[in-house]
């Protein structure tokens, strides 16, 4: 699969390498609920799992995210397609801990979704989130870091829901005005889908997005609680710092620079929040055969393509959200990796297709 602009196999570090993403294990409880509701039988939903009831007792207990969608496969084959969305309704803010509280006790939506599109990986690393303001929305796309197999519609949905009861509850009201895309064909139970949504709902888009309007982000959020908020700000950094040690250094990379709308930082600000020196980041990502500079024009490629492609944000405001000082050094990266200048490409990638 391709990962901000480099083919990566992601899911060697899950399976070949063995490698262990662990998520919280409140969601599985919440699967797990909602199963038992639906009358399926425990042993059912944790077949050739290797999770144990008695895993799930402590708060602090985490599932890997193989076994995570080995259950979602049990209960997708006896309950058949859809059956997600209605356990969309569990999802509520206390099942995504600190996260979720520190979303809606924010001072404004526009903390509100700062505070998504920089922690929202630590609920769940499979979907990295990047956003800025664009016209007259404020957008947030939603990266896939992680291969999800037959899963994926499942977890992407899931996550967008997620996302919209998070933001409502800040709001004070429904998501209606908002946008939804999926860069996924519309699935049989499309009409439910969109019943499910606030927003409008389009398939078949060139990236997962959110799109809210601009002037939302300087609304107040009725439950703001500012000595709570910082402390939940506090709490997410350090998982991110915890998540961020236990993920391979390059993924860790890719995430702190998509983590800030906006901001694409330096090699001393991203090993910082890694509690690592910039010297010792150096050498961890050459022993993984790359280096800082090669992921970060990964991430510039992606993100430079996807405002060319599918906003309106001028060229030189879209250099210096980079980070490239002067648009012209913008320019000559931008042609080296596509051949051709940004407003070519722009030109190109919304020419109707025959």
């Amino acid at each position: 699969m391709t990962f901000y602009g480099h083919l990566v196999t992601l899911s060697q570090y899950m399976y070949d390498k063995d490698y262990s993403w662990t998520l919280p294990a409140a969601y599985l409880k919440v699967f797990l609920q909602h199963a038992a509701g639906m009358s399926l039988p425990l042993e059912s939903v944790l077949r050739n799992t290797d999770i144990h009831p008695e895993q799930l007792s402590g708060e602090e207990q985490g599932v890997s995210f193989s076994q995570l969608l080995r259950v979602l496969e049990n209960v997708n084959r006896a309950l058949g397609h859809g059956w997600h969305l209605a356990l969309a309704e569990r999802l509520t803010v206390p099942a995504h801990g600190p996260l979720g509280f520190a979303v809606v006790t924010a001072a404004d939506i526009r903390g509100a979704v700062d505070v998504l599109v920089r922690f929202l990986g630590i609920r769940g690393p499979f979907l990295w989130p990047a956003g800025a303001v664009e016209d007259e929305y404020f957008v947030i796309r939603f990266f896939e870091a992680m291969d999800m197999g037959d899963q994926r519609r499942l977890m992407v949905e899931l996550a967008l829901l997620s996302v919209q009861h998070l933001l409502t509850r800040p709001l004070g009201r429904s998501l209606q005005g908002a946008q939804i895309a999926f860069a996924l064909p519309p699935p049989d139970y499309h009409e439910a889908l969109k019943s499910a949504f606030q927003a409008s709902v389009t398939f078949d888009a060139r990236r997962h997005s959110l799109r809210i309007p601009a002037v939302w982000l300087d609304e107040p959020c009725a439950l703001h609680d500012p000595a709570m908020h910082r402390y939940l700000v506090a709490r997410c950094e350090e998982e991110l710092r915890l998540l961020a040690g236990g993920l391979p250094v390059e993924l860790a990379v890719r995430q702190a620079l998509l983590a800030r709308p906006g901001h694409m930082p330096g090699l001393a600000e991203v090993a910082a929040g890694q509690n690592l020196s910039p010297r010792t980041l150096i050498r961890r990502l050459k022993q993984g055969d790359t280096s800082f500079r090669k992921i970060r024009d990964g991430v510039r490629r992606t993100l430079a393509s996807d405002y060319l492609a599918n906003s309106n944000i001028g060229i030189n405001r879209i250099a210096y959200r980079l980070g490239y000082q002067d648009p012209s050094n913008f320019g000559r990266a931008f042609r080296g990796w596509f051949g051709e200048s940004p407003g070519q490409f722009r030109i190109r990638s919304r020419r109707p297709q025959a």
